[in-house]
């Protein structure tokens, strides 16, 4: 099973993923730099991918526009999805939920290492 990271930063895609090495998972991951990459890397990829881990403010297509995408497409809403994100007001975390109602998941960023691991854990036994 693949684990889809997107975020702008690519500093940010690269600390998600030590965490999930340092946590002992081994999963191919797949890297994307924004909403729009996501959509084109899902749909390569969308039978193999079991968890996405997704940042809200990114250009070209945002998080939240991402997800919303994702929501409305039934091969793909299954698919656990976390948003990883610095956007940690209530109403941004209720929003979300209410544009995918499917959620996995909500980090607010900075987060911890033990944070990342107990959200994802659940989705890569």
């Amino acid at each position: 099973m693949k684990i889809l990271v997107v975020d702008d930063s690519a500093v940010q895609r690269k600390i998600i993923i030590q965490i999930i090495r340092q946590a002992g998972f081994n999963n191919d991951v797949l890297e994307a730099q924004d909403g729009r990459d996501a959509i084109q890397k899902l749909g390569l990829n969308f039978k193999d991918v079991g968890l996405v881990l997704c940042d809200w403010n990114m250009p070209n297509l945002s998080g939240i526009e991402f997800i919303e995408g994702v929501a409305k497409v039934p091969q793909v809403a299954a698919i656990p999805l976390i948003m990883v994100t610095t956007e940690g007001t209530e109403n941004k975390i209720e929003e979300a939920y209410s544009k995918h109602p499917r959620l996995a998941g909500y980090i607010i960023k900075p987060f911890t290492a033990e944070q990342l691991k107990s959200k994802i854990e659940p989705f890569l036994k």
